[in-house]
């Protein structure tokens, strides 16, 4: 055998090491601690010194933001953040001045941000889950919030889920799941909000919570299978409930799904390079502990909410769904064929509810100006409006940066506007 050329020597161990630290980091993603913390990022905070009781270093007005604590079901302690509109804290701005300001209240239904929400009958609120890693200041998040409360009226509750941030516990998916029913229920019932004055927003895992958080409460009692039987709820809520909306910002159809395509920190492939292995690239996804399956979950929802809908006209209960889905074109995380393919799952749902009779339509954005790109909206509506899925296939945003531009707050507004 004839010895090799050095160059293609050193070619031959570079590859050779590649594989090896390939094939390591995915024996080690079996391991549920690893997968879990790597899925989740929630140690992954990029400024560690960053003071999230101090919500004017993020560019907040001086006690427009109230940190605060919910207690989940099982016990769990999440961190919590309540950020007034603009047009509110305004009109009582002096009155803020002179609240004490720090760690987060006990009870925040003995604060004055509270009374301000309670007190409104204009009020609106918006509950906010959070993409992965580090805790509810991290990255765009806080631009996000004075985006979406410089809407009038418009208040936000966000959370870090467990195990983010200065949050009890381990993340897992039945637990956030957990934490995004509890912090439904603490607006529901703690706050005394109407269910038609919220609207859930989510942004890529978030999304996922989201998609869940929904499921749950369209139909409380009869939804199985879906959700993780060691998710914990409180059962205040049995029946049916409307929400303004359900906005998902860059969703995944599910994990196992989108590790086919993804990269952890937009290097490393998870599961692409086994494509010519199905076997091996089967065993690795049989071993993905939290699947989030959305897809299945927002057919679920669509499918509860036509059914309510339906039992409504013969006199039941009664349910309406607004389902808005945003996704960028440039978003190199999470390629937005997963949003669509969600959109056309709930579309295809809602149309096999109508008996084919749904509302669609279908426009494309022009670009702005010669090399920029086309957006498109599609809808699909029952008859009566009851149901309504909407996809914005949004030209520019990213992954992140989309849920501070002006589409996702024209969702929100349009999501209010159309509520009674």
């Amino acid at each position: 055998m004839l010895p090799l050329h050095p160059v293609l020597k050193k070619a031959y161990w570079g590859l050779a090491g590649v594989g090896a630290l390939y094939a390591a980091i995915m024996l080690a993603l079996t391991n549920v601690t690893i997968q879990r913390n790597a899925l989740y990022a929630n140690n992954f905070v990029s400024a560690w010194w960053a003071d999230v009781d101090t919500p004017q270093a993020y560019g907040f007005a001086k006690n427009q933001v109230t940190p605060f604590n919910v207690t989940t079901p099982d016990n769990e302690i999440l961190y919590a953040w309540h950020v007034l509109p603009l047009n509110i804290y305004e009109k009582h701005e002096a009155e803020l001045f002179q609240v004490a300001s720090g760690s987060p209240n006990g009870d925040f239904t003995q604060t004055k941000a509270f009374e301000l929400l309670k007190n409104d009958p204009k009020a609106r609120l918006i509950i906010n889950f959070h993409g992965n890693a580090g805790h509810v200041a991290q990255g765009w998040r806080t631009e996000t919030y004075r985006t979406l409360t410089s809407l009038p009226n418009t208040h936000l509750l966000t959370i870090d889920y467990r195990g983010f941030g200065r949050s009890s516990g381990t993340a897992t998916e039945a637990g956030l799941i957990t934490d995004g029913i509890a912090l439904v229920n603490y607006a529901l019932h703690t706050l005394n909000i109407p269910s038609s004055r919220i609207t859930v927003v989510g942004q890529s895992l978030g999304t996922a919570v989201a998609s869940a958080v929904g499921l749950h409460f369209a139909d409380p009692l009869g939804i199985t299978g879906l959700l993780p039987s060691n998710t914990s709820t409180t059962t205040g809520t049995t029946g049916p409930t409307d929400f303004a909306a359900i906005i998902l910002i860059a969703p995944f159809t599910s994990l196992p799904t989108l590790l086919e395509s993804y990269r952890i920190f937009g290097l490393i492939p998870v599961l692409s390079p086994l494509r010519g292995y199905p076997r091996l690239q089967n065993w690795l996804r049989a071993r993905i502990v939290d699947a989030w399956p959305t897809l299945s979950r927002i057919e679920a929802l669509v499918s509860s909410s036509s059914a309510a809908a339906a039992s409504q006209k013969s006199g039941g209960a009664g349910k309406k769904l607004r389902l808005h889905i945003l996704h960028a074109k440039d978003d190199f995380d999470i390629p937005w064929a997963h949003g669509v393919s969600i959109y056309e799952a709930a579309s295809a749902m809602l149309a096999t509810a109508e008996g084919g009779k749904a509302v669609v339509k279908d426009t494309h954005v022009p670009a702005d100006g010669a090399k920029g790109r086309t957006a498109r909206v599609r809808s699909t509506a029952s008859v009566d409006g009851a149901v309504e899925v909407r996809m914005d296939l949004l030209a520019y945003g990213g992954h992140n940066r989309v849920v501070t531009f002006a589409p996702v707050a024209l969702a929100v507004q349009r999501a209010f506007d159309a509520s009674p």
